[in-house]
């Protein structure tokens, strides 16, 4: 993996001088250190500042690498990111606060609020909005085109009128900032006060958070770390969003690792919301197909080694989340705050989010502990040690076929995104190799070897895929394309 040759110049860890019930051990403080290390030098992570909490308190706290390159300005405590959005958790806790007093229902129809909106979209409910399964039109997908903003909300939701929707309201989950615009929409008109003005009084100021905010990427503000994107291995200056201010409701934000994990605490210590309506809240929405969905009131969640886990994303380089047990006093609780300033190929933030945890309680969060140790061993590049990796991924699933499969997919992608489509070879190889009758997996590593160039190979893997299964129609899409192509290439 090539990687910038300053990352490994510079190291920078440090405690907060916070009390804290308990203390983690010398051992595991320099673990931790040491994982930021190895996180930065797999996935050429630029700078990276990070805040752990153990039932609210402050138990490790690290710095590493740069928050600037070009002028070598490594990473410290006072170093301010982008948290793009995680912003979505601000404004999931201010639709709390008005589903608490009432004020709004998430069962009623987004045009019960805002009758102006499409007809069209009358079945679409707060609910459906808030967990990404409203199936609406995508307005930033027009936005990165024409690279430039329209000048309202209303002018933005008027624009998709015509749209085609995405997918039938409530089947899946489908990522999308259009919900959140909506969600803001919802709050200014139940309120009477805009976006900014609700996150500054309802958040900010009650918690005194002094480096928290919004603002457009070309804003200069103090402190703030300069962002990096990947490019197939290289690493170099982020395009930015010039974000327009009806956009905050769903990215734009800043802040700090100490900020964040702030407001966290304050949400899970009934400082917004009581207990009782967190717990009812945050709960994840039922597809139509009867599966949990992905997002809980808005929060992505997930139920792992008996621990659920709540918190979002932020533009691929930060992670907040907190792991609790549904029963209070059943277990400790933690808060993870991860941010990073970019990455040479954008590692997924829950593989970084693992790392730590696998390192915390590995015991406990045994499949951050199996997530961690698979980077590792793919990474090492020596397929003599996947047959132990994989007999250790079958005996955490008691041999749960479907389980398995799921979760060495799930990490094959993680190394492709995080280390590059070359470095994941062996994981791909790896499905194919124990799940020989599984149509997808072929087609996966026939995709793999599409990204790489070699066509011979990727005909080949889709070929077997529609062997196993004919209706398999991306693998039929896919033969098409490459038949009508130029030469093969060689691996």
């Amino acid at each position: 993996m090539r990687l910038v040759s300053l990352f490994l110049l510079i190291y920078f860890a440090g405690l907060f001088s916070l009390k804290a019930k308990e203390n983690i051990s010398p051992s595991i403080h320099d673990q931790l250190d040491q994982q930021l290390i190895k996180n930065s030098q797999r996935y050429g992570i630029a700078g990276q500042s990070v805040l752990l909490l153990k039932n609210n308190q402050v138990i490790y706290q690290g710095q590493q690498g740069f928050a600037n390159l070009e002028l070598a300005v490594p990473v410290a405590e006072h170093h301010i990111f982008s948290a793009y959005s995680v912003t979505k958790l601000f404004t999931s806790v201010l639709m709390m606060q008005l589903v608490e007093e009432g004020s709004v229902d998430v069962k009623k129809s987004i045009r019960y609020y805002l009758p102006f909106l499409p007809v069209h979209w009358q079945q679409v409910t707060v609910e459906h909005a808030l967990n990404h399964t409203s199936g609406i039109p995508r307005y930033f997908d027009a936005v990165m085109e024409k690279g430039r903003f329209l000048a309202s909300k209303k002018a933005v939701f008027l624009s998709l009128a015509d749209a085609e929707d995405h997918f039938e309201i409530g089947t899946m989950n489908k990522y999308n900032n259009t919900n959140f615009l909506i969600l803001s929409a919802i709050l200014e008109a139940k309120t009477g006060k805009s976006y900014q003005e609700l996150v500054a009084s309802k958040i900010v100021q009650p918690l005194k958070l002094k480096n928290t905010g919004h603002a457009s990427a070309l804003a200069v503000i103090g402190n703030m770390v300069t962002n990096y994107q990947g490019m197939a291995g290289q690493i170099r200056k982020n395009k930015e969003v010039d974000w327009s201010q009806y956009s905050y409701a769903h990215s734009g934000l800043y802040s700090t690792p100490r900020e964040l994990a702030t407001f966290m605490t304050a949400l899970v210590s009934q400082k917004f919301v009581s207990r009782e309506s967190l717990k009812k809240m945050w709960q994840p929405m039922t597809l139509l197909n009867g599966q949990s969905g992905y997002y809980a009131f808005g929060f992505e969640y997930a139920l792992r080694d008996g621990y659920q886990q709540v918190g979002h994303d932020g533009g691929n380089r930060v992670k907040l989340r907190h792991y609790f047990k549904e029963e209070p006093g059943a277990g400790d609780s933690y808060t993870l705050v991860y941010m990073t300033n970019g990455s040479a190929y954008s590692v997924w933030t829950d593989i970084l989010a693992d790392s730590l945890m696998s390192i915390i309680e590995p015991k406990i969060f045994k499949q951050a502990e199996l997530t961690e140790y698979f980077m590792t061993e793919v990474l090492k590049g020596e397929e003599g040690n996947l047959p132990a990796l994989f007999k250790r991924i079958t005996r955490v699933f008691a041999g749960d076929s479907p389980a398995i499969e799921n979760f060495v997919v799930n990490r094959a992608y993680a190394v492709r995104y995080g280390a590059g489509a070359k470095a994941s070879i062996p994981a791909f190889e790896m499905l194919t190799e124990k799940f020989p009758d599984s149509a997808h997996s072929w087609r996966r590593l026939g995709d793999l070897w599409q990204t790489l160039g070699n066509k011979d190979k990727a005909l080949e893997h889709y070929r077997h895929a529609l062997a196993i299964d004919p209706g398999l129609v991306k693998a039929k899409k896919q033969i098409a394309v490459l038949t009508q192509s130029g030469e093969s290439k060689s691996r």
